[in-house]
Order: C-alpha cells, then structure tokens, then sequence
C-alpha cells in the first residue's frame, strides 16, 4: 500500500513538473544569477528523492528508472522548444541530470534507512 502511495505521489509530481515547465512565463528574468539552472537541479533531486521511494530495492539497480528521468529532463526541454515563452536550453538538462547523478551519489545510504 505504500509502495502504491509513493508511485502515485511520484506520477503527480511528474505531471506537475511538466505543466510547470510548460506554461507561458512572465518572461522576466531573475535578480539572481544561476537561479534557474539550481531549480533544475533541486527538483530532479527531489524527484529522484521521491523515485527511490517507489522501488524496493535501491534505485541504483534500476538504470532504466534512472534514464527515464534523465530522458524526462529532455522532454521537457524538447517540449520547451516549441512553446512561445520557454525556451529549450542544453544546460537545463545537464543541470536536470546533476541532479539525479548527485542524489545518486551522496543519498542512497540516507534513503535506505528512511524506507525501512
């Protein structure tokens, strides 16, 4: 049953991500520098958090979730690029997959002990 919460909760967060990355922006750029590029990296650091969470065993012996939420990133910014307000850049998503290498690195052993 929690296997099916964490799962859920993870599709929605998908979802949400997407539609985020989607809508029309204000367009106006932020008063600090590299902003965007650490909102990339914090939400596939967290989406890769919630990830871990819907599997039994570690994520490491699950490369194709791993790729899959790299392959996310670059929908997204394969998405951007054809909407009006976004625009699709490279770094985006090389910011989107730090995201999940680092969590990959330094968080499993602080994931497993929280699943159990």
């Amino acid at each position: 049953m929690q296997l099916l919460f964490y799962r859920s909760f993870f599709i929605l967060m998908l979802g949400l991500v997407y539609l985020l990355a989607i809508i029309p922006s204000s367009g106006n750029p932020s008063t600090i520098p590299y902003l965007d590029k650490f909102i990339h990296f914090l939400i596939f650091l967290l989406l890769t958090f919630i990830l871990d969470f819907c599997t039994r065993k570690p994520l490491r012996e699950h490369s194709y979730l791993i790729f899959s939420l790299i392959g996310f990133g670059l929908l997204i910014e394969a998405s951007q690029y054809f909407t009006a307000t976004r625009s699709a850049e490279l770094s985006d998503w090389v910011f989107d997959s730090l995201g999940v290498l680092v969590y990959l690195v330094f968080a499993p052993n602080i994931s497993i002990g929280l699943k159990k």
